[in-house]
């Protein structure tokens, strides 16, 4: 494996990233994607995010164009959290999320827009509240 100080910046390391992809065949490329897949959240980092992503492991409730759902939320940090659901949703859908606290009692409901969407759930990222109405 090459050497860390080689790759000074962000844009070198994602450059060396896509000629490494590029080289690959199909086969080789589904192969790590699926390894990529397998590796837990927390070990991944993909740059510019809001905060680290923490365990989170709690069932919460979101709604998308009125329906709701419940899934678990595998992880969360300042700037989003990852649900893992079966549903299928899209990339830019608008999704109102249902946090509960710790104590269990109460829960906070916050908009987000879904960035990512795998095999095992959905990425989303928390947007500002335009007012409370939500």
């Amino acid at each position: 494996m090459a050497d860390h100080d080689e790759y000074s910046s962000s844009n070198s390391i994602i450059l060396a990233l896509m000629e490494r992809i590029l080289s690959m065949n199909d086969e080789q490329r589904l192969d790590l994607l699926g390894k990529l897949e397998e590796l837990p959240a927390e070990n991944l980092s993909l740059g510019d995010r809001d905060g680290v992503r923490k365990n989170f492991d709690k069932n919460i409730t979101f709604s998308v164009q009125d329906c709701s759902y419940k899934a678990l939320c595998k992880d969360i940090s300042n700037g989003g959290l990852f649900i893992q659901t079966d549903e299928v949703f899209s990339v830019g859908q608008t999704v109102v999320l249902s946090i509960p606290f710790s104590d269990g009692n109460r829960e906070i409901k916050v908009p987000a827009e879904i960035v990512r969407v795998s095999r095992q759930g959905i990425g989303l990222r928390f947007m500002k509240k335009e007012n409370d109405d939500i």
